[in-house]
Formats: C-alpha cells, sequence, structure tokens
C-alpha cells in the first residue's frame, strides 16, 4: 500500500524535479573546477544608453537560471522526467529551430552580447548568443553547473563562441553549437570534444561560478571589449 502510494507520489512530482542539496560535491566538479587557472574576466562591450561609457559585466553575469522567460520555455519542453542528456539535446532543438542566426554586423554591432532573455525577446543572435540562452535552459532544466560551460576561442575559419556539455554516461565534453556545425546527434554519440578537429583551441571559458583561462591573448581582449568585428 504504501510503496503504491509512493510510486504516485513519484508520478506527481516528476514533471518538476528538485535537486536536493546534499553537501557534497561530485568528484568530477571538484576535477573539472580545478583543472584550469581560474580568473575573473569582464565583457565590456556593451554601454551606458546615451554614453559611451563602457559596462563591464563579468562574463558570469550572463548566467541567469532564474530568469521567467527562460524557465517558461523550459516548461514548455515537458523535460521532467527526462535524463540530463536528453534534456540537453532537446534544448539545443529548440535554439537550432526558434532562434535565428544574425550577425552582429547586421545590428550595427562589432561584438555585442546578449542575455538569455534578449535574445528571447529579438528571436535572433550570433553564436554567443545563442550558446548563452542555450546555457542558461540547461541550467533551468536541472542540469548541474559544472557539466555546462561556455567557451570563446579559434574554430576553423575564425572566432566563435559555443558550449560544451558533460556526458556523464560516456566520461567526455561534447560540443553542443547551435550554428558552426550544428549536428543533432544523440549526446552519447558525439565526438569528445578533443577529438574535434574544427575546434581549435579555447581562449576562455566559463560556468555558472567560475571563469577560466591561460591567459588571455589579443584575440581574446578584442572580443572581451565588443572590438572583435
Amino acid at each position: 500500500m504504501v510503496s503504491a502510494f509512493l510510486k504516485k507520489l513519484a508520478e506527481i512530482l516528476a514533471p518538476c524535479p528538485v535537486q536536493i542539496a546534499t553537501g557534497k560535491q561530485h568528484p568530477k566538479e571538484i576535477y573539472y573546477n580545478e583543472k584550469y587557472p581560474k580568473e575573473d574576466i569582464v565583457y565590456y562591450g556593451r554601454f551606458v544608453p546615451t554614453t559611451t561609457n563602457a559596462v563591464k559585466i563579468d562574463v558570469r553575469d550572463f548566467f541567469n537560471e532564474y530568469n521567467s522567460e527562460v524557465r517558461k520555455i523550459v516548461e514548455s519542453l515537458k523535460l521532467g522526467r527526462m535524463s540530463d542528456d536528453e534534456k540537453a539535446l532537446e534544448c539545443l532543438l529548440w535554439v537550432v529551430k526558434n532562434i535565428k542566426y544574425v550577425g552582429d554586423s547586421d545590428k550595427g554591432h562589432k561584438d555585442f552580447w546578449q542575455f538569455a532573455f534578449e535574445t528571447l525577446f529579438y528571436k535572433t543572435g550570433d553564436c554567443e548568443d545563442g550558446a548563452i540562452l542555450l546555457a542558461n535552459m540547461l541550467l533551468s532544466a536541472g542540469v548541474s553547473y559544472w557539466k555546462v560551460r561556455l567557451s570563446v576561442g579559434d574554430v576553423t575559419g575564425g572566432a566563435h563562441g559555443y558550449l560544451t556539455y558533460y556526458c556523464e554516461v560516456s566520461d567526455k565534453w561534447v560540443v553542443l553549437d547551435w550554428c558552426y556545425q550544428m549536428n543533432k546527434k544523440k549526446i552519447s554519440d558525439r565526438l569528445d570534444y578533443k577529438d574535434e578537429g574544427n575546434y581549435l583551441g579555447v581562449w576562455f571559458s566559463w560556468n555558472q561560478k567560475y571563469a577560466f583561462s591561460t591567459g588571455l591573448n589579443d584575440k581574446a581582449k578584442k572580443i572581451l571589449a565588443g572590438k572583435n568585428k
């Protein structure tokens, strides 16, 4: 009788999973948060309205898992019973289907980073805009912050911003790219990030808590200053 009640209760609660804080960190969370040097990284390609004064924005501020507009999109996907890998793929496919790639130069900017809610409002964005939106969707869906990392670096063809995701089942990081060489493969079927031949090097990366860099080169500094194009 009790087991039947618990089963019914689980069915009711499944669409709205709650992450219970245990106080313990996943060993991989500790490993990957300590693997690369940490650094406070600031983007200053946006300006105070009617002025030429740059707004300094810590790159981690582009994460906001509690944004109501992002949450509404995630809730509409009904991801509750899915694994993290399934959630990641569904969110990627939503961004691909609903966000149109429009370069910053077409909007009169050089390198302008949009917050997730802005990309949802415009329904357009370039590489990092879609990646930032996707990252926020994953966190809103309940994926642990350390498994979601935004990266900026070299790819074949130039500079690029994209998302990497840790596939726990296969113990590998994979690229979830909504606009550059996008594919719809299952997460576990994707190449390990290190084996992706067109992703050539990371200048800096970050998750919700930490930013990482082995040293910002001139290209990275131009992007952070909003002067890449």
